[in-house]
């Protein structure tokens, strides 16, 4: 009998090679998810100018590596005040799409880690299920799914941050950022 590696493991694992704490990813990211329909709702109530505010990017994706590193460095306030900032712009809703396919693929059952990221924290205010809703929905006794819901909220932030990587190196091989993630005028 051949014994494969689980999900689950993979995720550890692979958290484990990035030098990232499973557990303080998960709740560096669950407060991002948790956050993000209100400051979507809020950001639409700001304008089109609000929407619109790249400039941010690069110095929240450097804030992200840094707490990701670092986590205890900051507060859990400071981690939340960054959450609701980085939820408020609209360039992260649409980088959450990508990420969400990049997870139907990564991992086997990936599509059900996608699944419950979007249906729990993505959809909108109105139309997100709620976690007992998932557990009717997935045919999950609870504890099978809040262990495979929190693998999903790792692996959604694993997945950033390798994106978030690879971003800021290709800013600092353009020049557009030093070492330090700074942005050089």
């Amino acid at each position: 009998m051949i014994i494969g590696v689980t999900t689950h493991e993979i995720i550890v694992n692979e958290c484990i090679a990035a030098g990232i704490d499973y557990e303080e990813m998960y709740k560096v990211i669950r407060e991002l998810l948790i956050k993000f329909n209100d400051g979507k709702a809020f950001a639409k109530r700001m304008g089109i100018n609000w929407l619109n505010n790249m400039s941010k990017k690069i110095p929240y994706r450097t804030k992200f590596l840094r707490i990701v590193a670092e986590p205890r460095k900051y507060s859990q306030k400071e981690k939340r005040s960054f959450a609701w900032k980085v939820a408020c712009e609209k360039w992260y809703g649409d980088k959450s799409g990508l990420v969400l396919e990049q997870m139907k693929a990564f991992v086997e059952g990936g599509d059900i880690l996608a699944h419950i990221i979007d249906s729990v924290y993505m959809k909108g205010k109105n139309t997100t299920k709620t976690n007992d809703a998932m557990l009717i929905e997935l045919y999950m006794g609870r504890t099978k799914y809040f262990s495979v819901k929190k693998d999903a909220i790792v692996l959604y932030g694993l997945l950033i941050w390798k994106y978030c990587k690879r971003r800021d190196q290709e800013d600092k091989d353009k020049g557009i950022i030093d070492e330090n993630g700074e942005l050089i005028d």
